[in-house]
């Protein structure tokens, strides 16, 4: 004659089964080390395009540029690198060179509004991958949560009928003691998150440079680096703009994190969990929103020119 606990264990791995499946699903790795975000060309910034170190030095020897222009609009002029070209035209020049100056102004302001737009879009593009990566594996652990869940059920309802249709009171009581570890095994495990993890790689990491505060990057274009280095542009003016989007990072998005988290974010990337990928994608949007600001302050440029 079968056992009460053999009968029972034949019961139960049906449901065993369907709550264990999730264990063995196989994640899709696509984008996961793709580079499809890295701009198609390594850029390179020639010293014609790169601000002005002595800024002051200059404007004190061009009265012209500090009467016809604000401190803030001469700011964003020499992130642009037209700084040599306004102190042309505030000179005494022909029609024709005016003009030609004027059409080199509004080559660079062009110019910069695109290398403004390309690193937004990168940000941007990094964001939606590390998120879409992070859905997937949320998607996954829910699956798996379900799963268990309703394998905890079935164990209670088969439990339930099993010690209803046993005889014998020692075997009803084994049985029952049985069903319920299996489905408070089950129910237990889905309470907890998810520890499932996927490579995610990206060898261009823009977080890098402005995590390590660093004073010169090769990632990003003279005119955004400029910008997000300049207290003028911050709105309290105290500190600069990488300052404190570093500083809502640790306020906001990575207290108690260790240190070996901070190395997967800012390095060349390493095993994920969701979590993870959902932070650095809140880290990528921030800095995104600073990134696009830097529109503003070329808008405040353009409409003084046209003034002129």
């Amino acid at each position: 004659m079968t056992h009460p606990l053999s009968r029972l264990a034949l019961l139960l791995l049906p449901a065993l089964s369907v709550a264990c499946s999730s264990a063995t699903l196989r994640i899709n790795q696509t984008g996961a080390t793709s580079t499809y975000c890295d701009p198609p060309l390594a850029y390179t910034y020639d010293a014609s395009t790169r601000p002005i170190a002595n800024l002051d030095s200059v404007l004190a020897v061009s009265p012209a540029l500090t009467q016809q222009f604000s401190r803030h609009d001469l700011l964003i002029a020499n992130a642009v690198a037209i700084i040599p070209l306004l102190r042309q035209l505030t000179t005494q020049v022909t029609t024709q060179e005016a003009d030609r100056l004027r059409q080199q102004i509004q080559t660079r302001l062009l110019l910069a509004q695109t290398q403004v737009s390309s690193v937004a879009a990168e940000l941007d593009c990094e964001g939606e991958r590390a998120d879409q990566l992070a859905t997937y594996l949320d998607q996954a652990d829910t699956k798996r949560v379900r799963r268990l869940t309703i394998g905890s059920v079935v164990v209670g309802a088969i439990t339930t009928v099993a010690t209803a249709l046993i005889a014998g009171d020692n075997a009803n009581k084994a049985v029952a003691i049985s069903g319920g570890l299996v489905s408070a095994g089950l129910g237990g495990v889905a309470a907890f998150s998810s520890d499932r993890r996927i490579p995610f790689q990206h060898a261009r990491n823009l977080l890098t440079d402005i995590w390590l505060a660093k004073d010169q990057s090769t990632a990003y274009p003279p005119v955004v680096w400029y910008v997000l280095h300049e207290k003028a542009f911050s709105n309290s003016s105290q500190h600069v703009i990488a300052y404190n989007v570093r500083q809502r990072w640790l306020d906001y998005v990575l207290p108690g994190t260790s240190a070996s988290d901070q190395a997967l974010y800012f390095g060349t990337g390493g095993a994920y969990r969701a979590d993870d990928l959902h932070t650095r994608a809140n880290m990528l949007n921030q800095l995104q929103s600073s990134v696009r600001s830097i529109n503003q302050d070329l808008q405040s440029l353009l409409l003084n020119l046209s003034k002129r």
